[in-house]
């Protein structure tokens, strides 16, 4: 349960996020000069001179993105002419066979024998070799390399040969419909592509585990709460959505899920307040959006106000007739007035 433990944490060189009782907070720059956003919104700003210990601050008025199901995944290489450094002549064995498959001939499946024949490279020829697997859904290989990368305990982006002649290389994964991320090949892609496997295949406590053992960053928070919420863990999902603003398509996604949670335990008023914040961006994401519609439809149906709930389903048949699990809701949606009789 790391993830709640742990207050403030870094999510890229000079960027910080605190979570508290009281939200999500952000703070960005370095020694000289920082800008911090509260999680109650304020904004403060500090200039200072490094190693003179003097600064003032001054109050007033990044998201990172990521992704994660197969279907949508991918990984991107250093741009064609770019330079690509060789290993030396004194380099280790490992790191002249490991550049040779990877960055040379591109023979990916050399990575299982390399990590044998090189145990202490293993962890990295594993995350390299389950984000490739996941990739082209090769599931039972992607499993298998992620499982061995994730229980290593290490971070390959952390790696020397990675810095040296992988580090443009990303992999992009869709955390949710509507919600992706790209990031490095390291230690959070892997814990969060194996955490979309054991989802996928309904071994959900199994991939809250994974993620809650990552570091929580909020890319890891989106999909923590998408896991409490298929799991229904309806309190832990308010938790860890308290006091969220609408900032971008992964804050709105969260306030969906959060409404729904609020729903579950008959809070209906705070589920639609929600889901009003959610869709309060015109440029929010349609996925995102239809689903908001869903989510407060059934909120209306569980309060018996059925006209409302009807017409927020008609807005999504416009958009799109065969989304999922529409018809379902509107077929016993019209049964249900057909007995009332409206």
């Amino acid at each position: 349960m790391g993830f709640r433990l742990r207050k403030s944490f870094k999510i890229a060189p000079g960027v910080r996020m605190t979570v508290s009782r009281s939200g999500v907070g952000y703070s960005v720059g370095g020694k000289g000069a920082r800008v911090t956003k509260t999680a109650r919104g304020r904004v403060v700003t500090t200039v200072g001179i490094p190693g003179s210990g003097l600064s003032y601050a001054i109050s007033g008025g990044t998201r990172r993105s990521v992704s994660a199901r197969s279907s949508h995944s991918s990984t991107n290489t250093p741009q064609v002419g770019s330079p690509v450094p060789t290993p030396g002549l004194l380099a280790p064995k490992a790191e002249k066979v490991l550049h040779q498959a990877l960055i040379q001939k591109q023979d990916f499946s050399q990575l299982e024998r390399i990590a044998r024949e090189y145990p202490e490279w293993a962890p990295l020829c594993a995350t390299i070799d389950g984000l490739l697997a996941y990739q082209r859904g090769d599931i039972e290989r992607a499993e298998r390399a992620l499982d061995v990368a994730f229980r290593s305990g290490e971070d390959a982006a952390t790696h020397p040969f990675m810095q040296k002649y992988a580090g443009a290389y990303t992999i992009t994964l869709e955390l949710a419909d509507g919600v992706r991320v790209t990031m490095s090949l390291g230690r959070e892609a892997v814990g969060l592509a194996l955490a979309e496997l054991y989802q996928a295949t309904a071994r959900l406590t199994r991939a809250i585990e994974v993620v809650e053992y990552l570091e929580p960053t909020f890319t890891a928070a989106v999909s923590l709460a998408e896991l409490y919420s298929d799991a229904g863990r309806s309190p832990d999902v308010i938790e860890l959505t308290n006091s969220l603003t609408n900032e971008s398509d992964a804050h709105a996604f969260l306030l969906v899920l959060r409404a729904r949670a609020l729903r579950e335990l008959d809070m209906f008023d705070a589920a639609r307040e929600s889901l009003k914040e959610a869709m309060r961006r015109r440029s929010v994401d349609p996925e995102i959006r239809r689903r908001g519609y869903l989510e407060r439809a059934n909120t209306y149906l569980a309060q018996g106000r059925r006209a409302q709930a009807r017409k927020d389903l008609e807005r999504i048949f416009a958009e799109d007739a065969k989304y999922p699990g529409l018809r379902e809701v509107m077929t016993a949606l019209d049964a249900e007035m057909k007995a009332s009789g409206k």
